[in-house]
């Protein structure tokens, strides 16, 4: 009787050792699909850099930080075209005309402009809006602000669209010329 059980366990060990090395290949093969969807997706979004799956959830907001703490000087405006997102009197400006946004709403559009042509996603901005895990609210927050950013940004520019949402991905800035506009 003990031997039959040990046999049959020596057996599920097997079936065991053989689903684990499946599952960590099928994990490995997952990954290597997001990482080559991912660079499809910034290929065809026309992004300039080409980020690493462990890069791109932190990149923006490692940017931003170490620019503010290196004292580095920041650039006059974060945009070109018709929005303008002033980093050093932290204004919004579109076609020279300043907005008002409240301070988590220009947060958001900090990042996003920091980040501009390049996808923010929602736990990016959630990292960047609240610095410790435990004060973060519930992430659906991030869609009010952007929600209420699109339209205080389509208000103020009759009409144009800043922010372009990439299903299951994030948001990106866009500039938008003056030409293109609505």
């Amino acid at each position: 009787m003990s031997d039959t059980l040990s046999a049959r366990l020596v057996e599920i060990e097997s079936m065991l050792d053989r689903s684990r090395r499946r599952f960590e290949e099928g994990t490995r093969l997952v990954e290597d699909a997001h990482a080559a969807l991912a660079e499809v997706q910034q290929a065809l979004i026309g992004s300039p850099v080409q980020l690493s799956a462990e890069e791109n959830e932190e990149a923006a907001s490692r940017l931003l930080a170490s620019l503010k703490a290196s004292g580095s000087t920041l650039p006059e405006s974060l945009c070109g075209g018709r929005l303008s997102v002033d980093a050093v009197q932290r204004l919004i400006r579109i076609d020279g005309h300043p907005i008002g946004i409240t301070e988590m709403e220009y947060r958001v559009l900090e990042l996003l402009a920091f980040a501009r042509n390049n996808v923010v996603t929602r736990s990016m901005l959630l990292k960047h809006l609240y610095r410790r895990a435990d004060d973060q609210p519930q992430p659906k927050i991030i869609d009010v602000f952007i929600s209420k950013l699109r339209k205080k940004l389509r208000s103020a520019s009759g009409g144009a669209e800043f922010i372009e949402t990439i299903p299951q991905r994030g948001w990106i800035l866009r500039d938008v010329e003056s030409a293109n506009a609505a």
